[in-house]
């Protein structure tokens, strides 16, 4: 739930600001003001009297509306869910055909660890923002398929691979053995940004490189950075797209641009196993799949 919130908020404080910078009037952000001393006093139901009374603007301002502003600060500040689940129901209730007030409602839902319901909310808002085409729509779009994949929990379907690993690697040329190592890697995941860490020793045990993996949810890839400790300005950027071809086996599309400002695509095939995982890397060659690498990690006690 965690990682979930921590995304979350990351991206709907992105919506808020942005959209609010560009959209919102004055008189809007003092109404939020002013509706949150009401709270403050007197409560959330007392917030809906004075807003029905003192709004004279009935013309939809997106994530500018005082009661969005308003919910947000009640589930950040004061973390008062109940009364922000009321703000955004009623806001829902004044936009019915907007998509933005479905989508924040589902944020307060998350919230209180309602996702089945909440998924219900973030289907909808996606379904309405594809039928208007507007920057708003856009973000809401966006952070749609965020969460639909952090609470699917596609950040995290490579976890089986934390832990300690003895690494076995064989490396291939025109299909004849050329070499076989052993090293190890040392797999982290970190939550709060979607983050898998692979710290990996030569033979000798000193460490050797570092590879970081970032979760991009939008684009359900993975953003890769392999960083060499005894070249530290040379780090190279890939992305890696992750396909389960059935149930522990996996098949990893990487593609990076070369020094030559060439693309070069390689697949990684993963099985995992009851005792280690078996990882086979291929580099494509006019056209056809060439192994190159060969890995079995063991789980180290």
């Amino acid at each position: 739930m965690g990682a979930i919130i921590k995304l979350r908020w990351g991206i709907s404080l992105i919506l808020i600001f942005f959209t609010t910078s560009i959209v919102a009037q004055k008189e809007e952000q003092d109404m939020a003001k002013k509706l949150y001393e009401v709270y403050k006093d007197d409560g959330a139901k007392e917030v809906l009297k004075v807003y029905e009374k003192n709004n004279a603007n009935k013309d939809y301002e997106g994530m500018a509306e005082p009661l969005n502003v308003l919910a947000y600060r009640l589930m950040q500040e004061d973390k008062d869910l109940k009364a922000a689940e009321m703000l955004l129901d009623a806001q829902i209730k004044e936009y019915p055909n907007e998509a933005n007030p479905y989508d924040s409602y589902s944020d307060v839902l998350l919230e209180m660890g309602k996702k089945d319901e909440a998924k219900k909310y973030i289907e909808k808002s996606m379904k309405m923002a594809k039928e208007k085409d507007t920057e708003e729509n856009q973000l809401v779009l966006e952070a749609g398929r965020a969460k639909m994949a952090i609470l699917e929990n596609k950040d995290k379907q490579l976890n089986f691979l934390v832990g300690n690993w003895e690494n076995t690697t064989t490396t291939f040329q025109n299909g004849e053995e050329l070499t076989s190592t052993v090293s190890s890697n040392n797999v982290s995941f970190d939550s709060n940004g979607s983050i898998m860490i692979v710290d990996h020793d030569d033979s000798g045990k000193n460490p050797c490189c570092k590879r970081v993996m970032v979760y991009d949810p939008n684009e359900d890839e993975f953003d890769v950075a392999f960083i060499r400790r005894n070249q530290p300005t040379g780090i190279w950027n890939s992305k890696m797209q992750l396909k389960e071809v059935e149930k522990d086996h996996f098949e990893l599309t990487e593609s990076y641009v070369d020094n030559d400002d060439k693309e070069v695509k390689v697949k990684h095939e993963v099985i995992k196993k009851a005792n280690d995982v078996e990882w086979t890397t291929y580099a494509s060659n006019d056209g056809e799949w060439e192994k190159v690498r060969a890995m079995t990690l063991k789980k180290k006690n």
